[in-house]
């Protein structure tokens, strides 16, 4: 019997193709090759549903034709300017203009890029190019555990999951991690609201014993996106802010997952009313149709660098055809409200996690805020223990058996489907979803 295209095609890839995140000369077992609306097809005809936006990127949904004609459309005009050493485009000046109608106030500054990692390296380098003009010696970042800014290496450090894998590098600058907010988990032992929100607290007890002059920013995600869609309590991030603030602390705030209208916001830190002083873009800005991403810096920032030689970005910076992308995705964003559109459907899936999937035996609690949820998946509910290294994989397998293209990281099983997803759409993958977790084994 002759092998099917899909099996040939993997074994190539496991002799030859190293996979990100993923164990050299291995792979999923499957391999796609059609998207279309929330679903992706694999080489065989296989559907699935895509409840993960793939890596929480696809936010408009796959194949939209209207993205791919402002594609096009920027192609038979120009397919690449360079805005190395002041020169400018027509399409990211346009789409600048755009972005700063929508970033919280004073932000409308922005340096493009071409990923998250990106974003979050040029965010860390202008947080040290602002304090070396002042004088300043800050070269300090402090992050949390559990959260993801990218592998690269002038980031690898910043990241807390898998810290010890991701520091392998070793990753340049000074990194220092703290207890990232999670209830369900508490680092300290404590149950809201008596906590007093000591994970934010502990901010200020960490600047103090470091010395506040030698810390330049503060980074966290609004939710934590690879650490399992982990959302704070509310006063949180008012009261990092107020901490930044107070000790001269850059406060970046990391919006490459949370940006775009996914957790029902256009920008997730805006559920707390805090801006930050730097804050880093990618995934949504262009729904994953081209990499891109941005940097935008606040008002204080940009006068201190003011005249000042720039050392940061790189060849792809401004790529003409990513910024008629990014337009027509946030003109997309605007007039379909999607962010409305996210925060109905986000309460519909919230409601129906808590009635049919919280009573069972391993889902242990739900957290997020729009359709950026995560489940914490359980041995049991008493002693909240962790499934043993083989569930994810499991877990991800047994989702192709049901139709659903899963992403689920230690314990924890991630809902993002595209922003475009219907309440019927939804309802379907919940159902799928639903059999899958009645009756897979977690040990």
């Amino acid at each position: 019997m002759s092998k099917k295209r899909s099996e040939e095609l993997l074994e190539w890839d496991e002799k030859h193709m190293l996979h990100s995140l993923g164990v050299v000369g291995k792979n999923a077992g499957f391999i796609f090759e059609h998207s279309e609306g929330i679903k992706v097809k694999d080489a065989d005809g296989k559907e699935c549903i895509d409840l993960a936006s793939q890596l929480v990127n696809v936010n408009l949904g796959h194949n939209r034709k209207d993205v791919i004609e402002a594609a096009i459309a920027q192609m038979n005009k120009t397919m690449f300017i360079s805005l190395l050493r002041g020169y400018a485009s027509v399409p990211s000046i346009e789409y600048g203009q755009r972005l700063g109608e929508v970033v919280p106030k004073g932000l409308d500054h922005f340096l493009f890029t071409m990923t998250g990692a990106d974003s979050n390296d040029c965010a860390f380098k202008i947080a040290n190019l602002y304090y070396k003009v002042k004088n300043e010696r800050r070269y300090k970042i402090i992050s949390l555990f559990n959260s993801y800014h990218g592998t690269s290496r002038g980031v690898g450090g910043a990241s807390g999951v898998g810290k010890g894998r991701m520091a392998e590098c070793p990753p340049c600058g000074e990194h220092i991690h703290i207890p990232n907010y999670f209830c369900y988990r508490c680092p300290f032992h404590k149950e809201y609201p008596s906590c007093g929100i000591e994970c934010a607290n502990y901010l200020e007890y960490v600047i103090d014993n470091e010395g506040a002059d030698t810390i330049a920013a503060f980074i966290a995600e609004p939710i934590q996106g690879a650490g399992g869609f982990i959302s704070p309590p509310p006063e949180y991030f008012p009261t990092v802010r107020e901490i930044c603030s107070k000790h001269g602390v850059l406060f970046i705030a990391d919006e490459v997952m949370t940006g775009f209208c996914r957790t029902g916001k256009m920008f997730g830190i805006e559920h707390w009313d805090v801006i930050p002083d730097i804050m880093t873009m990618s995934k949504g800005i262009t729904s994953a149709y081209l990499p891109f991403g941005a940097v935008a810096i606040s008002e204080k920032i940009f006068q201190t660098l003011n005249g000042q030689f720039f050392a940061v970005g790189s060849s792809e910076s401004g790529n003409p055809i990513c910024c008629a992308i990014a337009s027509k995705c946030l003109e997309i964003y605007k007039e379909e409200k999607i962010a409305e559109h996210v925060t109905a459907l986000g309460h519909h899936l919230r409601e129906r996690l808590e009635k049919d999937f919280l009573p069972l035996p391993h889902v242990g609690s739900i957290s997020g805020l729009g359709l950026q949820v995560g489940l914490d998946i359980v041995v049991d509910k008493d002693t909240k223990a962790i499934p043993g290294p083989d569930f994810p994989d499991l877990l991800q397998q047994r989702g192709i058996e049901e139709g659903l293209y899963l992403r689920v990281l230690t314990n924890r099983l991630f809902i993002g489907p595209p922003l475009t997803t219907t309440e019927k759409e939804m309802d379907e993958a919940l159902d799928r979803l639903y059999n899958l977790l009645a009756k897979v084994k977690v040990v």
